[in-house]
């Protein structure tokens, strides 16, 4: 797929103005504070339906209800005109000025792939936000599963509610949870453990192989409940009935505690994943550029799994994280993308961006949220 251009109005600090892009390659500098990253960030809007940081509001300009974006973009192998219009919780969205029937129509024809600073990391930082990660992940790569995951929040929190009731929850009530509870549960779980098994196999080669790193890299699940695998073999069919099993059983083992409790004690939402260098955490033990190194092998792993899986070339979306590597691994990085249309910022250009772009690069600079195009 591919985004020609893009018309934001009231999104953010960027003015209101039409920037056409080039299909291969396109470079956006400029000082920090000035609107680089908020470009990126309606891109990916346009395409994923969804912020890529904070809320809808945060989006939205001081003193305005909602924002509205236009792109040329193509997919499906036609160009279209998209609109995208966001107040409050509602979202209209428009393919050459009709709705699709259905959000998931538009969805299963384009991808957006991204690489945002705070992804560096996601390694280091608490489990919610691994959690996100690899949630956001799994929906992207079988789109279906995001109506699993927000089946799932629903539950947990339908079950939680009834937990916290003043005078205790209804046992009975609370029993017919357990069904849907653990089957819901069952599928996040195998979905997270079916794309890490993916993704830690590409990661350890481009880690090796690609980055140029002496280490064996390894994802690993750290589950809740000690009876659900670390890993399963890349390529095997999810074991989704087994893990419903042992949710079930253990939703009747820990009633009592969870009661006492008066919170969900059982389930995906309270696990973990990291990743070993040579069996060692790298959260515990790597160093920064270690950490560095195994997140941009993790984060172009994501970007080829999810493009072979889905047989789109994506949009990619790189922001102001090449910065963190020598002449040499940037280069790397830049070899190692997927095909498709690439977007990066930084405050200045790299030199090694023109070699990488054939002359097909597109220059803009980035001022108090107008971008101008220099090259």
């Amino acid at each position: 797929m591919l985004i020609h251009s893009i018309i934001p109005l009231n999104f953010r600090n960027l003015e209101k103005s039409r920037l056409d892009f080039s299909e291969h390659a396109n470079f956006i500098s400029g000082r920090n504070g000035q609107g680089k990253t908020n470009l990126l960030e309606s891109l990916y809007w346009i395409i994923a339906l969804r912020a890529k940081r904070g809320t809808v509001q945060d989006c939205i300009q001081t003193g305005r209800n909602g924002f509205r974006l236009e792109s040329d973009m193509t997919f499906g192998e036609l160009k279209h005109s998209v609109s995208l219009t966001v107040e409050g919780r509602a979202k209209k969205l428009t393919v050459d000025g009709t709705a699709p029937k259905r959000k998931r129509d538009y969805l299963e024809q384009t991808l957006v792939v991204d690489f945002f600073p705070e992804d560096l990391l996601i390694l280091l930082l608490e489990p919610a936000l691994r959690r996100r990660f690899i949630d956001l992940a799994c929906a992207q790569y079988y789109l279906p599963h995001e109506d699993v995951l927000m089946r799932f929040k629903r539950l947990l929190e339908q079950r939680n509610k009834l937990l916290r009731a003043e005078n205790g929850p209804d046992i009975a009530v609370l029993e017919s949870y357990d069904k849907p509870y653990a089957e819901s549960a069952a599928m996040v779980t195998s979905a997270r453990l079916h794309l890490l098994a993916a993704l830690g196999e590409r990661t350890d080669k481009i880690f090796r192989e690609g980055i140029g790193e002496s280490y064996d890299a390894a994802l690993k699940y750290m589950p809740s409940l000690h009876e659900i695998p670390s890993s399963v073999p890349s390529g095997n069919p999810p074991d989704t009935a087994t893990y419903n099993d042992l949710y079930m059983e253990n939703l009747k083992r820990m009633r009592k505690r969870e009661i006492e409790a008066r919170r969900t004690l059982v389930g995906p939402h309270r696990d973990d994943w990291g990743m070993t260098l040579n069996g060692k955490e790298v959260r515990s033990f790597g160093s920064r550029g270690e950490v560095r190194s195994a997140m941009f092998a993790l984060h172009l792993a994501r970007f080829h799994v999810l493009t072979e899986n889905r047989g789109i070339k994506p949009v990619v979306l790189i922001d102001d994280v090449m910065s963190e590597l020598d002449s040499s691994r940037r280069v790397r990085v830049l070899e190692l993308l997927p095909p498709g249309q690439v977007f990066l910022t930084a405050c200045d250009p790299p030199p090694e961006l023109a070699k990488f772009a054939n002359g097909e690069l597109a220059h803009f600079v980035m001022e108090k949220g107008k971008a101008t195009r220099v090259a």
